[in-house]
């Protein structure tokens, strides 16, 4: 057989979801287990052949077939499994295996247990294995609730199951055991009997807590339903018994807005209002410890659901129905309502489906103007309950995926439609600012925060590398290009719709209306700029400075109402959250701090505004020494006597005292950098020119040579190719701090020209310098290494002289570097700095 006929993916009921917990391959055998031999559900993981799942076949065990792949089943009382095949042929294989294995089955869970460790004994087993229920009579009655109380109240197997509780339910499906029971509830109600009617009711309560799927299937029947819930009515806690059936019968009738053609659909329906009724009405709220005992019957009734959605599903000419009716001019509100609120709770059905079969409803909807229907309700001035539960189906599908409503938004502002007060995003924001109902402005609020926040992956992503500096994952290109798109669509459509109430009512320093209404408003805006502060880069980033928004958002700290003064403070946080380097510097440049700090002033008291406000510089004290520097120091500049006053936190004296301390390194840095380019142009300039500020010609001739030619092998021939133009170049290393401290600026005169005989003399293969090296060093790596790293010469400069002269020529010739000094003087550029000559320098250095 093709594995992949029997290839399936593993959901596992958590609450109302279903957890995926992996894809493989199913296989039905028999193996041994401390039971005997029994056939045995392995799942084997695709990847990495691991086992997922491991289930023994009961006989007990009901296992539904459901839509085209589905097979469903619960287990030990507790979970709720589904198998979804990836064909019909091969859920059929395992069905098939698993109907034979049920009805072979002959010897049924006698276990041997340990008694040292707490569970049940053999003697337990074999006494449990012959329980039966007694005689259905009316004189039984109580006999037969206490047996079930017993049942109920026997400890589970090691692995969880109950054996007395299967082996009733055996016995019930096999006997006519239940319907006797009914037919003593109508005598006994005949007859007026109390007593056995209170039988009645602990013994039907005791059959949905057994928690076995088939009673619950066998109490739901069509035939005894009625009788069930009127069993459930006498509660001897309740002092006035209600009459339930009467509820059922006269004001909980189906009503038909869209004909269903298929009378199992509509009985099928009526069974699950039913069964929620008894779950939700009838039954007594479970305590801690019975919370899972009515398992069984709500995945009945999910299963019931998930078997109405299919169907519906399906039926095309239903749907088409629904939608143009929904879609017409003409429909009355009256018959809009109803379909509007049928449309609700078929949307509701979908909850406890699997995430890609509910996928799989939305887009089958999609095409008949699922979201058209909603935008044109939505955009009702009074919809009353229809436009509510356009709201609520809006909200409902954004929460499951909002790549859905991304996807609608898109596909409404298309070329084709000119109208941009259609568009569904510029519909949904209306609808938020022109509402009074508190409850639809809040529900679109959260629509909206959904819709324009990260996709989960992206945000994810996005934690990892700021919290654990961790590198950026790719996400799925596809998925990123069309939240990217639609960000482009909401901030050139849809963004001045959002904004409108804001910039209307901050147009001056102060707001210009501050009633309860539209502080309530402003704070959901508020609220959604922050989550596209948080969520978005570069377009709420030029938007905030384009348009000068902080400024608006900062009048806000002035409203009555605290919680739209906090809101503001909370936008401004997120912002420095960002550490953009645009959004500091545009905080720093328009003073946008000062707000703030005046809040911060006015509530001095312990309060949310004044912990918000604390926590905001907090940040930045904490990010002094990485990426807020440059704010810190602004705030330092700017609120330093304000904020020195404020001792009741220790927040803002570690501020500025880190201020400070960053000042000083700044400043340590700026006088070693500073020392250190002197030193640089005084071991230059002394090197470089001789005793009158001159170059010997030497020097200069190796200067003005081609680079290239510096270091040739052909030297060695006593071959030199120079440029004419070099003999004029001036000195490849000279810069405006050598000019400017050899008393020269840019402009002013450069080295005089080389007599162009001293091009051949054979000093000029090797500069001054290099022959000053070798002199004082024959080893060539420390010139190589002089000539990588220039700066350790500042070190060296006291070991070797750059340019060699004779102590007795220095001593002779003082008086002529006087004069020559003095003519270099009258005949520099006035607008040069008057200067002493090198040779009075070190002159100086040297008595020193």
């Amino acid at each position: 057989m093709d594995d992949s006929r029997r290839r399936a993916k593993l959901y596992v009921q958590n609450d109302a979801a279903w957890d995926d917990h992996g894809t493989g391959i199913v296989t039905a055998s028999y193996a041994e287990t401390n039971r005997g031999k029994e056939m045995v559900l392995v799942l084997h993981s695709e990847e990495d052949g691991s086992v997922i799942l491991e289930s023994t076949v009961q006989p007990d065990i009901t296992y539904h077939e459901r839509q085209d792949c589905l097979l469903l089943w619960s287990e030990e009382d507790k979970y709720t499994l589904a198998l979804s095949f990836q064909t019909k042929e091969g859920r059929q294989d395992i069905v098939e295996k698993i109907n034979d294995a049920q009805q072979n089955s002959v010897q049924y869970l006698i276990g041997l247990q340990d008694d040292e460790d707490g569970d049940v004994s053999l003697q337990s087993m074999q006494d449990l294995s012959s329980i039966e229920l007694p005689p259905c009579e009316l004189s039984k009655l109580e006999e037969i609730s206490d047996t079930l109380t017993n049942i109920i109240g026997l400890p589970c197997l090691q692995d969880g199951r109950r054996p007395s509780a299967d082996r009733l339910a055996l016995m019930l499906e096999e006997s006519n055991y239940v319907a006797q029971l009914m037919e003593l509830f109508h005598v006994c109600e005949d007859l007026e009997n109390v007593d056995g009617l209170y039988h009645l009711y602990d013994i039907v309560k005791s059959l949905f807590l057994l928690n076995q799927a088939s009673i619950v299937q066998l109490l739901l029947g069509e035939e005894i339903l009625f009788d069930i819930v009127g069993c459930l009515e006498y509660d001897r806690r309740q002092s006035e018994r209600t009459n339930h059936r009467t509820f059922l019968t006269d004001h909980a009738e189906m009503k038909e807005v869209i004909s269903i053609k298929d009378p199992a659909i509509k009985s099928k329906i009526q069974m699950i209002y039913r069964a929620q009724y008894i779950q939700d009405i009838l039954m007594p709220m479970p305590l801690v410890f019975e919370e899972n005992m009515l398992s069984s019957l709500h995945a009945v009734i999910i299963f019931a659901k998930s078997d109405v959605i299919t169907a519906l599903q399906n039926d095309e000419a239903f749907l088409t129905e629904l939608f143009q009716s929904l879609q017409d001019d003409s429909t009355s509100m009256e018959r809009a309502t109803e379909l509007m609120l049928f449309l609700k709770e078929y949307d509701q059905f979908t909850d406890p489906m699997t995430a890609e079969d509910r996928l799989a409803v939305y887009r089958t909807l999609i095409p008949y103007g699922f979201f058209n229907v909603l935008s044109i309700f939505l955009a009702l001035d009074d919809g009353g309950e229809a436009q509510k539960a356009a709201v609520s189906i809006l909200r409902h599908v954004s929460e499951f995926s909002p790549a859905l409503v991304r996807e609608a938004c898109l596909d409404a502002a298309s070329p084709s439609n000119e109208d941009e007060d259609q568009l569904l995003l510029n519909v949904i924001i209306d609808r938020m600012v022109e509402d009074c109902d508190g409850d639809i402005s809040g529900c679109l609020s959260i629509v909206l925060k959904v819709v324009l926040g990260l996709p989960p992956s992206m945000q994810q992503n996005r934690e990892d590398q700021l919290e654990l500096s961790l590198p950026l994952k790719e996400p799925n290109p596809a998925m990123v290009a069309a939240y990217n798109e639609f960000l482009a669509m909401f901030y050139r459509q849809s963004m001045h719709h959002l904004m409108a109430p804001l910039l209307a009512s901050t147009s001056g320093k102060r707001m210009s209306r501050d009633d309860s209404r539209a502080a309530g408003l402003l704070r959901l805006i508020m609220d959604v700029l922050c989550v596209c502060v948080t969520a978005h880069t570069y377009h709420i980033r030029n938007h905030i400075i384009s348009r000068d928004l902080l400024r608006r958002v900062l009048v806000l700290t002035q409203s009555v109402h605290k919680h739209l003064a906090l809101s503001a403070v909370r936008f401004v946080r997120q912002v420095l959250g960002q550490k953009d380097d645009a959004l500091n510097n545009y905080i720093i440049r328009n003073d946008h701090l000062r707000p703030i700090v005046e809040l911060l002033e006015k509530n001095r008291n312990y309060n949310l505004t004044n912990s918000a406000c604390v926590e905001l510089f907090e940040f930045v004290c904490a990010e002094v020494m990485k990426e807020m520097k440059e704010m810190a120091l602004y705030i330092a500049e700017n609120y330093k006597s304000t904020l020195e006053k404020i001792t009741y936190v220790s927040t803002f004296h570690r501020l500025l005292l880190r201020t400070e301390q960053e000042k000083d390194r700044q400043a340590l840095m700026q006088d070693t950098a500073g020392n250190s380019t002197n030193d640089i142009s005084s071991m230059t300039n002394q090197s470089r020119y001789g005793r009158d500020g001159s170059m010997d010609d030497a020097e200069e001739m190796w200067f003005n040579d081609d680079e290239d030619t510096l270091f040739d092998d052909d030297t060695s021939n006593g071959e030199r190719h120079t440029s004419p133009a070099t003999h004029h170049a001036t000195s490849p290393i000279s810069s405006p701090v050598d000019n400017a401290v050899d008393g020269r600026t840019a402009d002013g005169p450069t080295s005089p020209p080389t007599n162009s005989s001293n091009s051949n003399s054979s000093n000029s293969s090797s500069p001054p310098l290099l022959k000053s090296l070798r002199k004082n060093d024959d080893d060539e790596d420390d010139v190589a290494d002089v000539f990588k790293n220039p700066i350790p010469r500042t070190s060296r400069k006291r070991s070797f002289a750059l340019v060699d002269y004779d102590e007795e020529e220095d001593e002779d010739d003082d008086d002529d570097d006087g004069e020559k000094s003095d003519v270099n003087n009258s005949t520099s550029n006035s607008s040069s700095p008057s200067l002493e000559s090198p040779a009075k320098r070190r002159k100086v250095d040297t008595t020193a």
